[in-house]
């Protein structure tokens, strides 16, 4: 279930990042960097509205696989459709005015099932694992592995300037579909309950613990500045020029080499138990953000050996670090009956607004330091480097580990 969730997102997520700005002489559809990020900010229009659609679909109607099958289902369709329709606008006279519009309402019908997907394969895992708290970041390791596949296809067998990533990413839904009708019977826990327990409306009430905000807080400017690296990372080690050439392993383009950050998130979230039990939750949550310090920083120096060997891999650290760990605080914070509204919220305002701010940000201030399809680089990369660099300085300053998780650890 991990492997293909994961593995539709990451066939297309990266791959369309170059497809669509791509100039149609070459293969793509000649978007302006703000189009590009109309297409992303799809995910984020999910991201608001999944939450209350979960809630009252899986927590009340219907079990969770049965919601999983259909929304991929769907989702299979809309991807199909939408690759279709670049795939006849693809060519020298391709018209980004008249491609734009219907992708974005595709892309945004796939958003919300994807959004919905991703949640209730946590839910199905937490409710059907034995020892859900340790073992389901060994389950979540398998998605990050079909990620990087889902990569290294794209970039390995099929022409990632092109629509194959969508029509790879709705055969991988297809699959899901089908497969997830396997998976164990998950029914709604929901049933009777008011609709504002469904939604977690009461989990508000933690918006008065200072620790849980600041988290919060620091997460929001870190997934809105996280834009920046997902719409225009590969574009940027396009124009760097970087590839890897490895003989019989073939050639390593920025689908294949940006891999590297999940290889690393796979390590990361291995060691994860152990590091917090060794140092604590602060101390590693500070070591992720600085990770995402570290990799805008190498990403404005601009230095190619840095970039890809250190700089690339520390998404992933990040990731693992920052954002898994900041969950299992949020877990062991709230309430026992506040856990799911409170895990809810935070990802709604930090993977809704978050997104959609970032995206708007990204896709207006590269629009604004590109001229005749020259990007200044170092004007785009500064904004993430700087906006890293105050969401760490506030982490440390103002979070505080309560006192019971240091006794827990």
């Amino acid at each position: 279930m991990m492997f293909l969730q994961y593995f539709g997102l990451g066939a297309w997520v990266v791959p369309l990042t170059r497809y669509l700005p791509a100039a149609p002489e070459h293969g793509g559809l000649g978007f302006i960097s703000t189009e590009v990020g109309l297409v992303y900010m799809t995910l984020a229009i999910g991201g608001l509205t999944a939450p209350f659609v979960v809630g009252l679909l899986a927590d009340r109607w219907f079990a969770a696989e049965k919601v999983i099958s259909v929304s991929h289902l769907c989702m299979a369709i809309l991807l199909g459709v939408a690759g279709w329709w670049c795939k006849a606008h693809t060519g020298p006279d391709a018209d980004a005015s008249v491609v734009v519009g219907p992708l974005v309402g595709l892309m945004l019908l796939y958003s919300i099932g994807c959004q919905i997907t991703l949640t209730l394969t946590n839910v199905i895992s937490f409710r059907n694992l034995p020892n859900s708290d340790h073992a389901f970041s060994y389950v979540r390791l398998v998605g990050t592995f079909g990620w990087i596949v889902g990569g290294l296809v794209v970039g390995w067998v099929l022409e990632p300037v092109s629509a194959d990533p969508l029509f790879l990413a709705s055969t991988a839904s297809f699959v899901l579909a089908g497969y997830a009708l396997c998976l164990p019977h998950t029914p709604p826990k929901g049933y009777g309950r008011p609709i504002r327990e469904v939604l977690g409306l009461p989990a508000l009430k933690m918006l008065g613990d200072r620790p849980v905000v600041v988290f919060a807080v620091v997460l929001f400017i870190g997934n809105m500045m996280n834009q920046f690296y997902t719409l225009f990372t590969a574009p940027y080690l396009q124009d760097l020029g970087v590839k890897v050439h490895l003989g019989p392993l073939g050639t390593w383009g920025p689908e294949v080499i940006m891999t590297l950050a999940q290889w690393c998130e796979i390590v990361c979230m291995a060691a994860t138990p152990f590091l917090v039990k060794r140092f604590g939750l602060k101390r590693m949550m500070a070591i992720g953000l600085a990770g995402w310090v570290l990799r805008n920083g190498l990403l404005y120096w601009g230095n190619v050996p840095l970039l890809v060997v250190i700089g690339l891999p520390m998404h992933g650290w990040s990731y693992a670090f920052f954002a898994m760990i900041g969950a299992l605080f949020v877990d062991r914070e709230a309430p026992d009956h506040l856990r799911a509204g409170t895990q809810a919220l935070v990802t709604f305002m930090s993977s809704g607004p978050a997104v959609l701010v970032g995206n708007y940000l990204a896709g207006h201030w590269v629009a604004a330091h590109r001229v005749d399809h020259v990007t200044d680089w170092d004007a785009v990369w500064i904004i993430p480097l700087i906006g890293y660099a105050v969401g760490f300085v506030l982490f440390v300053a103002l979070f505080r580990e309560p006192e019971r998780l240091n006794a827990d650890n």
